[in-house]
């Protein structure tokens, strides 16, 4: 029996007053400063497949797993009603979700219908579908509604980026719109549409659309399937040979649209893909669609993404496409004609997992069998990565919240700063006995933690609830960076934890370690930086540990790392729960990458001196007394110091010095002489000597071997005698 993620009011209810938080002192999420609704929510939320056949259509929610990859999806049928009587969609829909999420949408173009499946309540709304008549009056069509009604063939539907229910099939490329008449006077929103002109006529009560056919502008041609006849298998999945290169087939299958920038901060960019039955399963896009409303014209760019979407893997798995919807981040859910399996790819065609087996259940949670998909569609709510709270007066994206340790983590004044994505979630074991991750509730329950979305989000505050927790040892994610990073000296990747009331940062690793017990390796991946994830990614043994990260603030230089040569490329981020001792894991806030210069940590004159010794073979002196010793810096044979010890002359003459200078000769900020004549000095003096205020003289004549005095000392007040 499946534990369904959706419960009653009672359960919901009780499960917000007993958040518990990632630390195991603090019982209640903060009163202050809560997460609004509008800051990012699944990106799949429902999740729908159409089952047509001759009886009609029934429509069913899937309930699936995506973070844990689960073997199967479970399948609820919804009970539609009309006018408050059980209802049944006819045979030959095709569906998409509304812009707001509250429709389920199918078109029927064969009745010349579309009918609105209100997602909350099931009740079903009739919208008679026409064709385009602008110089045609209401009382016009009226007297003669066959010769109106819409007769173009069509396949496949969606809403585009524009909030226009998007039609594609033989006939060509439509948007529907609410009122007769000039384009300029309608819109697309056709799901709160109501026509009072229809008041006092035997048409009373119904709601009218009209589709606008766009014509394609250039050298470009569209083919498909006709609707009417879908029914009979050999027609509805003819096989076609391509006629000319320009030709792009909407034949069977589905379409849907992409992310654009503008939902994703710039991630993402918008396309339109077709999933067709032509030239034996194709995935087409289309980029930069531009419609001309004066002329009904569209022009694009077209091109096959992969083929091979009919071929079957197993006897029931697999076969000819027939609906498509996304989900998870950028991934799609594929169903097949008269297979019990759906498919989870990438958007380049990579199967994540080909074998999801569809099992219904009846009204009380119980199994009763696989279903064996016939003909219809999919389509799925998405609520797109946006953050929509912030309106403060600091240098904030539309994926950050401030809050008090803003001062602390924010590295956005950095070159390079940007964001990573999570992209796979796999927590080890939770203890919840629910898994809800509804609309209502994402934000404010414990089951939050399961929403690898919120980590998009980089939460500055201290109390932080915008996280993901990793579960325990062995949970894991996979995260991308927006741009691949070329690996510098400079190159630093930040991974901050959730405190929840702890410090911002830690000195070292065991302070933080007993702030909290909670602790993750990560990695970078030194070869792929591939758009899209593939599957076993999380397996390959490229990937490069660059260090262990605990509570709060952790920021890793990846130059430092033996296994990263400067120059790759890195796009991939792993994190791992390596320990931890808490009940639901490391939990990671965000992650982000930036150039940030290493600074290191100021030597103390003994060990700048030490330094020089080492690398001029200082055991060869012909003096060295007291070198390395523990005995005060004004003992040691050369050197004078002022009166607080700190080294201020070093005379070194003849002394058989040879080897290179050292850089942190410039960190000895109260050096005013220098004066090391017939040695064998090579290398370069250190440039920086001239930014010491303090320093007089540099006397190096004699030198035995050559080396090179940088220009810096040209226009430098230092007496250089060489």
């Amino acid at each position: 029996m499946k534990i369904l993620p959706y419960r009653s009011l009672v359960l919901m209810f009780s499960i917000l007053l007993i958040h518990s938080s990632c630390q195991r002192d603090v019982d209640t999420m903060p009163n202050n400063d809560p997460a609004p609704s509008s800051v990012r929510m699944p990106f799949n939320q429902k999740l729908f497949i159409l089952n047509s056949s001759q009886k009609g259509s029934e429509i069913y929610k899937i309930d699936y797993d995506f973070q844990g990859l689960e073997d199967d999806a479970y399948l609820t049928k919804l009970r539609l009603t009309k006018n408050g009587r059980p209802f049944r969609i006819p045979r030959g829909g095709h569906m998409c979700i509304s812009p707001n999420n509250d429709f389920i949408t199918v078109v029927v173009s064969r009745l010349k219908k579309i009918y609105l499946v209100n997602i909350a309540s099931l009740e079903v709304k009739v919208i008679h579908l026409f064709g385009y008549f602008p110089n045609k009056k209401c009382a016009d069509m009226r007297r003669n509604l066959k010769k109106f009604k819409f007769r173009g063939k069509i396949t496949q539907v969606d809403v585009d980026q524009d909030g226009y229910l998007f039609l594609a099939g033989k006939s060509g490329f439509y948007k529907v719109i609410t009122d007769w008449g000039n384009v300029e006077n309608s819109n697309g929103d056709i799901w709160n549409d109501e026509d009072p002109e229809l008041d006092g006529t035997r048409f009373a009560g119904q709601t009218w659309a009209h589709a606008v056919k766009f014509e394609f502008s250039g050298n470009l041609a569209v083919e498909g399937a006709e609707d009417e006849v879908f029914f009979e298998q050999e027609t509805y999945f003819e096989e076609n040979t391509i006629s000319t290169l320009n030709t792009v087939k909407f034949l069977g299958g589905d379409i849907l649209f992409t992310q654009n920038s503008l939902e994703t901060d710039g991630f993402e960019e918008q396309r339109l893909i077709s999933f067709s039955q032509w030239n034996g399963g194709s995935a087409i896009y289309l980029n930069n669609l531009d419609w001309n409303w004066d002329d009904q014209k569209v022009t694009f760019n077209a091109g096959t993404l992969y083929t091979g979407l009919n071929n079957k893997i197993t006897e029931k798995s697999g076969g000819r496409v027939t609906g498509a919807a996304l989900t998870g981040d950028n991934m799609v859910f594929t169903s097949h004609h008269y297979s019990e399996y759906l498919q989870l790819r990438t958007l380049n065609g990579q199967i994540i997992k080909d074998d999801v087996r569809m099992i219904l259940l009846d009204r009380n949670g119980n199994e009763k069998g696989a279903l064996y998909h016939n003909w219809g569609d999919m389509a799925s709510t998405q609520s797109f990565d946006k953050n929509s709270q912030n309106t403060q007066d600091i240098i904030l994206d539309n994926r950050s919240i401030e809050g008090e340790y803003f001062g602390d983590w924010f590295r956005g004044n950095l070159e390079g700063y940007q964001l990573a994505e999570m992209k796979l979630y796999r927590p080890k074991d939770f203890n919840y006995g629910l898994k809800d991750l509804s609309h209502d509730n994402y934000n404010v329950s414990k089951e939050s933690r399961r929403n690898s979305a919120n980590a998009d989000i980089a939460d500055f505050r201290k109390n932080a609830n915008k996280f993901v927790a990793l579960g325990g040892n062995g949970g894991y994610t996979l995260l991308q960076l927006p741009n691949k990073v070329t690996v510098t000296d400079e190159t630093t990747l930040q991974v901050v934890e959730t405190t929840w009331g702890k410090q911002p940062y830690y000195e070292v690793w065991e302070d933080a370690w007993s702030a909290y017990e909670e602790k993750a390796a990560v990695y970078v991946h030194r070869s792929y930086t591939g758009r899209y994830y593939y599957d076993g990614l999380e397996e390959d043994s490229e990937w490069v540990k660059i260090g262990d990260a605990y509570i709060a603030n952790n920021e890793f230089h990846l130059s430092s790392n033996t296994d990263l040569a400067e120059g790759t490329e890195i796009s991939w981020v792993k994190i791992v729960d390596n320990g931890s001792t808490s009940g639901d894991g490391f939990d990671v806030n965000f992650v982000a990458t930036y150039e940030k210069p290493i600074v290191k940590e100021a030597l103390s004159d003994r060990e700048i001196l030490m330094l020089f010794y080492n690398s001029t073979g200082g055991d060869n002196w012909r003096h060295n007394t007291n070198w390395g010793t523990d005995k005060p810096l004004s003992e040691w044979y050369g050197i004078g110091t002022n009166e607080e010890g700190r080294v201020n002359v070093i005379e070194l003459i003849d002394l058989n010095v040879n080897g290179d200078f050292v850089e942190e000769l410039a960190d000895l900020q109260y050096l005013r002489k220098m004066v090391i004549p017939f040695n064998s000095f090579t290398g370069t003096l250190p440039a920086r000597l001239t930014e010491l205020e303090s320093l007089e003289l540099i006397y190096i004549v004699g030198n035995k071997t050559p080396f090179l005095v940088p220009e810096e000392f040209n226009d430098s007040p230092i007496m250089l005698y060489k």
